[in-house]
């Protein structure tokens, strides 16, 4: 009699922008990252966890053990997933946004407070913008991940310059260029084989 094969779990991706535009490129690349997951990564669910509602880091917020109920519930979905997908945009030649704000470093700092959440989970990068692609927040993001205890795939990168003709995206900042549909649909498994890997320890 054949062996029965365990059918591995469903990995659960929560996905973060740090750029609040509505129409951002990257938030574009994670609509079409949900979308390909969908239809052609099998096991795999993707979540868009908006880092908008929370307040800047500030421990006085902090009573008694507990975090505001925005931060609550955005640390929540972060332990309750898997993975973690980054769509990082570049300012400055780092991960800081908007000058005075900075989304994605503050999501990250809230889920680090005790308990930290983001410990021993995969990740992946993901980035949008001219010139190096987003090269430099992503190396940034790596260094902060160190710290975090956040494991990140090392391939493939996912490094998108968006001002290259022709068009990569559309007017209303969805991708329509196939050629990365197919690098995202690759960076996609390989997050989902990484995680898969590392569940099994």
């Amino acid at each position: 009699m054949a062996a029965t094969i365990a059918a591995k779990p469903v990995i659960k991706v929560a996905a973060l922008c740090g750029s609040l535009r509505k129409a951002s490129f990257n938030r574009g690349l994670i609509r079409s990252a949900i979308k390909i997951s969908k239809e052609a990564v099998n096991g795999m669910e993707i979540e868009y966890v908006d880092v908008e509602p929370l307040p800047m880091l500030n421990t006085d917020l902090e009573i008694d053990g507990t975090y505001p109920p925005a931060v609550e519930a955005f640390r929540r979905k972060i332990l309750e997933a898997d993975s973690i997908l980054f769509a990082s945009p570049e300012y400055n030649y780092s991960v800081t946004a908007y000058i005075i704000s900075a989304p994605l470093k503050n999501a990250m700092d809230w889920a680090s407070r005790a308990p930290n959440v983001w410990a021993d989970k995969p990740a992946a990068i993901i980035s949008a913008e001219g010139g190096f692609g987003g090269g430099r927040s992503q190396y940034h993001l790596r260094q902060i991940g160190v710290f975090l205890d956040l494991h990140f795939i090392n391939k493939p990168e996912f490094l998108f310059n968006t001002f290259q003709p022709p068009a990569k995206f559309d007017a209303d900042g969805n991708l329509i260029d196939e050629e990365a549909k197919e690098k995202l649909k690759r960076l996609l498994l390989s997050l989902q084989s990484f995680t898969w890997r590392l569940q099994s320890k």
